[in-house]
C-alpha cells in the first residue's frame, strides 16, 4: 500500500489552496470586466474635453483681465470722467454760433412771438449738436451737461438756475466740419425752425475753443447706487 509522506501532504494541499485562490481571482477579473462602464466612456470623454475648454476659455479671460489691470492708470480715468460729467474746464476745436431774436422790422400783422427765440428751440439745437458729436457744449460761458433743462423765465431761457438772455453764445467742441454739416442740412432743424423765422444766426468755425466747468447743482436726493451683480 503506497503511503503518503507529510511533505507530500503539505505539498498537496498548498497546490491545492494556490488552485482555488487562482480560480477565485480569474472568476473576480472576469467579474470586474463584465461590470465597466464601457457605454460611459464616450460620455466621459466628451465630459472631459468640455471641461479642457472651459479651463482655457477661463484661462484667456483671466490674462485678458489682468492685462486690464495692468493698463489701468486710476488719475487718468478720473480725469476722464470728470470730462465725461463736465466737472472739469475742457479745450479744443469746434464751433462758436450765435442765436438771437429776429432783427427784422415785422410788419404790422406778424406776430413778434415768432420772431424771438424760445427755449424749446436753443433746447433743440443743443441736442442737434450732441447728436452731431460734440463733446462739450456751453451757453453764455455756462456748461451744459446731460441734466441741464431749459424752461421759459419771461423774455429770457433758464437752463438749470442759470437765468439767460439774447444773444446766445453756444461753443460746443468737437469736429468743426461734421458739427457745421449736420446743423446747415438742407431741409434740418436750423433751416426749418431759425432761419424760417429769420433769428439770427452766425457760425463760427473755431480752432480753440474752452468750455467751462459745470457749476450747478451735482446732488442727488432720490438716487443711491446700485448695487453690482456678482
Amino acid at each position: 500500500m503506497f503511503k503518503f509522506r507529510s511533505w507530500q501532504l503539505g505539498i498537496g494541499i498548498i497546490a491545492m489552496v494556490l488552485s482555488m485562490l487562482l480560480v477565485m481571482q480569474l472568476k473576480t477579473g472576469l467579474k470586474i470586466r463584465a461590470n465597466l462602464p464601457t457605454r460611459q466612456i464616450p460620455e466621459l470623454v466628451k465630459i472631459f474635453n468640455n471641461q479642457k475648454m472651459l479651463i482655457n476659455k477661463y484661462e484667456q479671460e483671466n490674462a485678458y483681465l489682468r492685462q486690464q489691470l495692468k493698463e489701468f492708470h486710476r488719475d487718468e480715468e478720473i480725469i476722464r470722467l470728470k470730462m465725461f460729467g463736465g466737472l472739469i474746464p475742457v479745450v479744443g476745436k469746434g464751433l462758436k454760433i450765435t442765436l438771437s431774436d429776429s432783427e427784422r422790422k415785422l410788419k404790422d400783422y406778424e406776430d413778434p412771438i415768432f420772431y424771438v427765440v424760445h427755449y424749446d428751440q436753443l433746447e433743440l439745437l443743443i441736442n442737434e449738436l450732441r447728436a452731431a458729436g460734440a463733446e462739450a457744449i456751453a451757453v453764455n460761458n455756462y456748461r451744459i451737461v446731460h441734466s441741464s433743462g431749459f424752461s421759459c423765465a419771461g423774455s429770457t431761457i433758464l437752463i438749470d438756475t442759470k437765468r439767460l438772455a439774447p444773444p446766445y453764445e453756444i461753443e460746443a467742441i468737437g469736429d468743426p466740419i461734421n458739427l457745421k454739416n449736420a446743423l446747415m442740412m438742407p431741409g434740418g432743424f436750423v433751416e426749418q425752425q431759425i432761419l424760417s423765422f429769420n433769428l439770427k444766426f452766425v457760425v463760427e468755425q473755431k480752432d480753440e475753443l474752452i468750455v467751462p466747468a459745470y457749476t450747478g447743482s451735482i446732488t442727488f436726493e432720490h438716487a443711491q447706487p446700485a448695487k453690482e451683480e456678482k
